[in-house]
């Protein structure tokens, strides 16, 4: 924002040097690009933030080196003289789109003469490297640098209908703008249109049909507040940036609204001649101010340093807050023009100490350090990661929100997820259930850009049904494109990382989103800590995807929980281990979980492992039967084991599984 130092002085009673204007803004916060001397004035650049759009204006300025200094700060005087028939008499706006256009007012000034600025004018709009054009455009100009209102001048006669209308665009319409570039507009973009057609693009740039020439008379002028999201979109569409369009992007003051248009007018009169219409349209649902409390407690506990209450009492009410105090707490009345910035307790805070001076705070010449142990969480999060990194896995980070037509195959039937405000997030606003959605998408993704095997995990928090309504969960999901056995290689391998003590089960079970008969319950130590199971045809079919994926989700505060165990060191056994390898024919419905667990139970003090070999379905066995292969690790902690040892050891477990499934050892 360039500002000059004469105009400055209009409305603060500033005396010092430039350059101590220039030490007292960068140490507010408002760091200057530049300083150049132009004629007998001077222009200074400052750097201006998106949250402080009441600086992109003289007037803010000049509120903030009175607060500064103490110098008064003062407002120019308005007094507008009018003749002639009502406005109201004369012309109408319609708000077609009260959701992109908070406000909108219109003035009518009749008999003007389009021509030169005053010298003054012209001076003072070339110091901060604007060009003149005309008395009416360079009225608006200094308006908009004087307070930070755009503004807009029709010429009234040419307006069909004689009348406003904001609207979005219509299908097929197209506009010529000043710059005499024509534009085809989309249905989205907000435009300001008489009873035939567009005139203007909203916040942005005026048209070629409705400008102001020199055969000009009546002059409608505009002032209004526009949604920044709108006249952004529209901008960088167009690829047409202005100054009013940096402005309204940033979100203008809508309450000074009208001071701009009726300060417009008068400048109006004074440089072109006229007379004004009586009154004003004013389109306006006029809300309430905000209120924000501050503690002071609160904000010494987050400065460190003391601050008198009558210093800080004396700062908001410079800053325009009209300060009360209560015992501890004082409430502040936003004033219009930071209602955009000051929101939240920590925002007052920031305003104290901006303006009482960062160089209160107390400096220490050595950083005293201190190292804390990492949290059960990061340890955890770093064993997962590494664990599952080592089995091929990459891990994914995505948005913590789902897809309407994603999250319902997840989750329970009738489950509601939490959802956040459409005024921050209109689509898509459901916090997930869970992290499956996210990574079937990222799966999908990959397909499409030709990756025929993806293997990936994600440990983010979930929003879930619970006991007492919605609760936030800490979980890990995965997606492989191998088959049920890897996923559970690689679960077991986690689990082993995590507690080398622990052991995964995986229980049949009927998952939701998985194959008939294809889901598990992953289960350690007796706790169901999660799920398993190769997708179902509709999951597949939802995300697009040409093959099956086995996919699982694991509650992470049980892997924190196992973590959390001391470990307990063991003497490594010296004496070599007989393994053992059984083939047995059995019923098809026997499960390999029954089979492990009836093994276990033989309570065999030298039994050191057993593990799942393969699965025999055809020649030699029985319909409705089928062969599975196990073997048994044996080994003892003082000797070596005999083989008559451990032949004992292995009928021991035969005769309990002939016993519990009549099972028979194939030949």
């Amino acid at each position: 924002m360039k500002i000059s130092l004469e105009w400055l002085k209009e409305y603060v009673d500033y005396n010092g040097t430039v350059e101590q204007l220039d030490d007292m803004l960068t140490a507010a916060g408002f760091p200057i690009e530049e300083i150049q001397k132009v004629g007998d004035d001077w222009m200074l650049d400052v750097e201006v933030t998106s949250n402080r759009p009441d600086m992109l204006g003289h007037i803010g300025v000049a509120r903030e080196v009175a607060t500064l200094t103490g110098c008064k700060f003062k407002m120019p005087d308005i007094q507008l003289k009018e003749a002639g028939d009502d406005i109201n008499k004369q012309t109408s706006v319609t708000i077609k789109n009260p959701d992109l256009c908070k406000r909108y007012t219109a003035r009518l000034i009749n008999d003007v003469k389009v021509g030169a600025s005053p010298n003054w004018m012209r001076k003072r709009l070339e110091t901060i490297g604007l060009r003149s054009i005309s008395n009416i455009v360079d009225v608006t100009n200094y308006v908009m640098m004087e307070i930070g209102q755009p503004l807009h001048a029709f010429d009234f006669e040419k307006l069909d209908g004689s009348c406003i209308i904001v609207r979005t665009a219509l299908p097929g319409e197209r506009i010529e703008t000043i710059d005499h570039v024509k534009h085809d507009l989309k249905k989205e973009m907000l435009c300001i249109a008489d009873s035939g057609k567009a005139v203007a693009l909203a916040g942005v740039m005026g048209g070629v049909h409705s400008e102001v020439s020199d055969e000009t008379t009546t002059v409608l002028l505009e002032s209004a507040h526009f949604a920044p999201l709108t006249i952004r979109k529209t901008a960088r569409e167009l690829v047409m940036g202005s100054d009013s369009s940096f402005r309204f992007e940033r979100d203008v003051d809508v309450e000074m609204a009208d001071w701009a248009s009726q300060r417009a007018a008068q400048l109006f009169v004074e440089t072109a001649g006229g007379s004004i219409a009586p009154g004003v349209i004013d389109q306006w649902n006029r809300q309430d101010c905000q209120k924000v409390q501050m503690r002071i407690s609160r904000l010494k506990k987050l400065l460190g340093l003391e601050i008198p209450t009558n210093t800080i009492m004396d700062i908001f009410s410079k800053l325009g807050f009209a300060p009360i105090l209560t015992d501890d707490i004082i409430e502040c009345e936003v004033p219009s023009w930071r209602v955009g910035d000051i929101s939240r307790e920590v925002d007052l805070i920031e305003e104290v100490i901006r303006v009482h001076g960062l160089d209160h705070i107390p400096t220490e010449k050595k950083i005293h350090i201190r190292v804390a142990k990492a949290d059960s969480r990061t340890t955890t999060r770093q064993i997962v990661t590494q664990a599952l990194n080592a089995c091929g896995y990459y891990e994914t980070i995505s948005v913590g929100f789902a897809n309407e037509e994603d999250w319902p195959l997840f989750a329970a039937e009738g489950f509601e997820p939490l959802r956040v405000s459409e005024a921050t997030r209109k689509a898509n606003n459901a916090m997930r259930p869970s992290l499956l959605p996210s990574l079937m998408a990222i799966r999908r993704h990959n397909q499409n850009a030709g990756n025929k095997r993806c293997d990936i995990f994600e440990v983010a928090s979930v929003h879930e049904k619970g006991n007492a309504g919605i609760i936030e969960r800490f979980m890990l999901g995965l997606v492989t494109d191998g088959d049920f056995r890897e996923l559970r290689g690689a679960l077991e391998t986690l689990i082993t990382k995590v507690d080398k003590e622990a052991q995964l089960v995986c229980k049949p079970a009927e998952i939701s989103w998985g194959q008939q008969g294809a889901g598990a319950e992953l289960v350690v130590n007796g706790k169901v800590i999660g799920k398993a199971a190769i997708a179902s045809k509709k999951v597949c079919k939802a995300f697009d995807l040409e093959n099956p994926v086995a996919i699982a989700e694991v509650d992470m505060q049980a892997l924190m929980d196992l973590e959390s165990k001391v470990p307990q060191l063991k003497e490594i056994i010296r004496f070599p281990a007989i393994v053992r390898d059984l083939s047995l024919v059995m019923d098809e419905q026997v499960q390999w979980q029954d089979i492990e667990e009836t093994i276990w139970s033989a309570d065999i003090e030298d039994m050191r492992k057993v593990n799942f070999v393969e699965i025999y379905r055809g020649k030699g066995i029985d319909k409705g039967k089928k062969s599975l292969m196990l073997s048994m690790e044996f080994r003892h902690a003082g000797e070596t084991l005999t083989h008559d040892q451990a032949e004992e050891y292995q009928n021991k477990v035969l005769e309990l599984l002939k016993g519990k499934f009549a099972v028979q050892l194939r030949a």
